[in-house]
């Protein structure tokens, strides 16, 4: 069980990308997008806060601390892949 309740993670190779990337969505409302086109050292997030329309509207509110931590996390993942 994932420490990050609200948070759900996707692995894609989106082809607008050449290396693979991830998807971060917060209850179930697409957040952000890291990608590593540009090297480990230059990991991208790009924010996509209205690509999902939901019946019910989400607030992205959330600890700043546990945002952090998930991205940091990801980030490794990134690295390694």
């Amino acid at each position: 069980m994932s420490i990050y309740n609200d948070f759900s993670i996707d692995y894609l190779s989106d082809t607008q990308y050449e290396k693979i990337t991830i998807e971060i969505s917060y209850k179930e409302q697409i957040l952000c997008q890291l990608n590593k086109d540009k090297g480990n050292d230059n990991i991208e997030i790009q924010f996509f806060h209205e690509s999902r329309i939901l019946p019910d509207q989400v607030i992205f509110k959330f600890p700043l601390e546990e945002f952090i931590s998930l991205l940091n996390e990801l980030k490794q993942d990134l690295v390694s892949a």
